[in-house]
């Protein structure tokens, strides 16, 4: 009775130890492709699969080895803001112009999204780079009270220059660290709840 019970207990080993080993792998992909859903969801299925391939896509960039250039640009108030000061805080920077029609229609869903960063996260910055040459340009899309950090490259030196952006709108997502996480080109509902999550999994 007792060798029989060994058997029973020793087989029950057996054949629960894969099946653990299967469902921890199981869970663990699962978990995975549940944080990369929303990405690929914002990019499309062949622009983010040749993106996790390592591959080149002409609109977007998706990675962790490349460092956010530092700079320093003067705020809606004259104020300098320098990149390199927030580390620390994730930084959804967006490149725009008024003379841009697509900038203008995503701009409000950005101003959403500084709203809910501000009043849910507190470690997200939604930066808006204008590349016109100052606030009364800027002040007729935005109120004095917004919630997006404005900032203007009247010259293009950083837009142009150190991010080599030459089409609007375009917005890049910097991590804690300063590495550039994800590029997107083209306008966006930025408020959106997948996109959300997208911001969020930087975080």
């Amino acid at each position: 009775m007792v060798k029989r019970e060994t058997l029973a207990a020793l087989l029950i080993v057996l054949l629960g130890v894969p099946s653990i080993g299967f469902f921890a792998r199981a869970m663990a992909d699962g978990a995975v492709r549940a944080e990369q859903a929303p990405i690929q969801a914002v990019l499309g299925q062949e622009a983010y699969r040749s993106l996790r391939a390592g591959e080149t896509t002409p609109l977007h960039y998706l990675g962790n080895n490349l460092t956010a250039p530092d700079f320093a640009l003067p705020d809606k108030d004259g104020n300098t803001w320098r990149l390199s000061l927030h580390r620390g805080e994730v930084i959804v920077m967006n490149f725009w112009s008024v003379t841009c029609a697509p900038c203008l229609q995503e701009m409000p869903s950005l101003e959403q999204l500084a709203r809910i960063a501000d009043e849910d996260w507190g470690d997200v910055r939604v930066v808006a780079v204008s590349t016109d040459p100052g606030w009364e340009d800027a002040r007729t899309v935005l109120r004095e009270s917004t919630p997006l950090t404005v900032l203007f490259d009247s010259e293009s030196e950083v837009v142009n220059e150190q991010f080599g952006s030459r089409l609007f709108p375009e917005t890049w997502i910097i991590d804690r660290d300063g590495v550039i996480r994800f590029r997107f080109d083209g306008p966006l509902r930025w408020d959106d709840p997948v996109v959300l999550d997208v911001i969020a999994s930087f975080r």
